[in-house]
């Protein structure tokens, strides 16, 4: 029997203290974020100066430079072998190549159809011909879980080509299960390819609403037009050619060539779907298609900023969290500066304060937490994507990670949390840190759990909270300014970032992953 004594007693203090070390949240760090600092970031980000902060600008790269400042002065170290934060990338800007043709073969023979009037190739399509492949019909091409709502159920699409209709099921339906008339991620075509992708599709066409008057498929190409707007070249981020496939809108008269025959028309499968809601997916039986796609492309640098505070633990050191936000916005249109200041000024703020504050701390924390500021988040979560495909460390050693993006608007008291169906253990810690920050934790916005860039990560199997104070009318418009945001908000959300990535980071064990399905 274990027997009372001074010594014993001094071993059990120890050994008590070992396991509460880092469990409590060090005040040093949640009084060191304030409204004032918030603010000051904000201008700096948000002035007409920045020019919206493009993606590729010289003032995105003046940004990045800020952020790198900000965080060696915190003590932070940089990423790589350089001495320096910045992790470059390349986003494209695409300009349609040669050849590009499209055959379909029928029982009755093949039809060539012709580039502009029958399709166009889509911006992120691949270099690439694919011959004689099988198509299948696969409704709106969406995987949407948190709408019990699934094209590909039950479908193998692998090494075919998905016939796909823009937007998604009840697009002008105001009572659509699908956030109403207010489109959600789903509708993103880069959302549609990179879900047929993941299905292991191989190509895609891709079909307007049959049930209006169009003929032709859209044309982004300034090649193709009589009088191309200036500077029209799509962008892209330059990926690897192995994540690209054989993509292009198609036109009526092709659309329906492929759907005569099957019993089924454009029209028809459009309509049950709308009035069903459910997936009217099948395979297009004795016909293949035939396609080849080639664009060129001009290469401009850009980066994200990445910075790491080493955490204390001899092996728990090895495991990340990652603390992000984009620092990106939409530029200048028409001549008119767009500041973004809530989106997402704000965020980047609310980042960069709380690395300030870790670095305030008088202890480390156990694990290592890396902060990320993200570029191209606007042109399609260009830096997060990049990042997961190119990691500084390995994604199973990253155990969560947290976006801040839009946090300085709406009820002051109140944050909306995004992605806790993730990670139940990382609900519970986020609302365990909140106890003494006292917001109201908002759960109800898992419709936009895909537009910003924790789901990147979430496509890594790793569990992601999304902080954001919901949308305004301000959103994308030249009138989000600095002098609307509350400072006050944003202080009190990277209190609770801090709380909860402190709290994650000290955690024995690494918090759950559920994927949402």
């Amino acid at each position: 029997m274990w027997r009372k004594n001074p010594i014993s007693i001094f071993i059990l203090l120890l050994w008590t203290s070992s396991l509460l070390l880092g469990q409590e949240i060090p005040n040093e760090g949640v009084n060191s974020i304030t409204p004032q600092e918030m603010m000051a970031h904000v201008r700096y980000f948000a002035s007409d100066d920045m020019r919206g902060r493009n993606t590729p600008s010289p003032e995105l790269d003046s940004c990045a430079a800020y952020i790198a400042r900000q965080f060696a002065s915190y003590g932070l170290e940089p990423i790589g072998s350089e001495e320096i934060f910045l992790q470059p990338f390349f986003v494209l800007k695409i300009r349609l190549s040669t050849p590009n043709t499209l055959d379909l073969a029928t029982s009755e023979g093949i039809k060539s159809y012709q580039i502009k009037e029958d399709f166009v190739p889509l911006q992120m399509t691949a270099n690439q011909k694919i011959s004689e492949v099988p198509i299948v019909f696969a409704g709106y091409g969406i995987t949407a879980p948190e709408y019990n709502y699934d094209d590909y159920q039950g479908m193998d699409v692998r090494k075919k080509v998905v016939l796909i209709f823009t937007n998604e099921p009840q697009d002008e339906d105001s009572t659509s299960i699908f956030n109403g008339s207010k489109r959600t991620e789903h509708s993103n075509v880069h959302v549609k390819v990179m879900n047929a992708i993941e299905h292991g599709a191989i190509g895609v066409l891709l079909v307007g609403n049959p049930l209006t008057r169009f003929r032709r498929p859209p044309n982004p190409w300034p090649s193709l037009m009589r009088h191309a707007p200036q500077d029209a070249a799509p962008l892209t981020l330059d990926e690897k050619t192995e994540k690209k496939i054989v993509c292009v809108q198609i036109g009526k008269e092709l659309a329906n060539d492929i759907m005569e025959g099957t019993g089924h028309s454009l029209e028809e499968r459009f309509q049950k779907i709308d009035e069903t809601f459910c997936p009217q997916s099948f395979k297009i039986q004795e016909k293949n298609v035939t396609m080849e796609t080639h664009v060129e492309a001009e290469r401009f640098p850009t980066q994200n900023v990445v910075g790491l505070w080493e955490g204390s633990d001899p092996v728990l050191k090895r495991e990340f969290v990652i603390i992000g936000a984009h620092y990106d916005h939409i530029g200048v249109i028409n001549d008119t500066v767009y500041n973004g200041a809530d989106d997402n000024a704000s965020g980047t703020a609310g980042m960069l304060e709380i690395a300030q504050a870790f670095s305030q701390c008088k202890i480390r924390p156990k694990r290592s937490i890396l902060f990320m500021a993200f570029a191209g988040e606007e042109k399609g979560l260009f830096g997060s994507r990049y990042y997961t495909e190119n990691p500084s460390f390995p994604l199973d050693k990253t155990i969560a990670m947290l976006t801040v993006d839009m946090i300085s608007r709406n009820d002051t008291n109140s944050v909306s949390i995004i992605g806790a169906p993730t990670s139940s253990d990382l609900k519970e810690m986020n609302e365990k840190a909140n106890a003494s920050v006292g917001m109201t934790l908002a759960y109800d916005q898992e419709e936009y759990f895909r537009q910003s860039d924790h789901y990147s990560f979430y496509r890594k199997d790793i569990p992601v909270l999304f902080y954001n104070s919901k949308d305004t009318p301000d959103l994308h418009k030249p009138s989000d300014d600095p002098e609307k945001v509350i400072p006050e908000k944003m202080a009190s959300i990277g209190k609770l970032v801090f709380s909860t990535a402190w709290l994650v980071a000290n955690r024995t064990e690494r918090p759950n992953f559920n994927p949402i399905k």
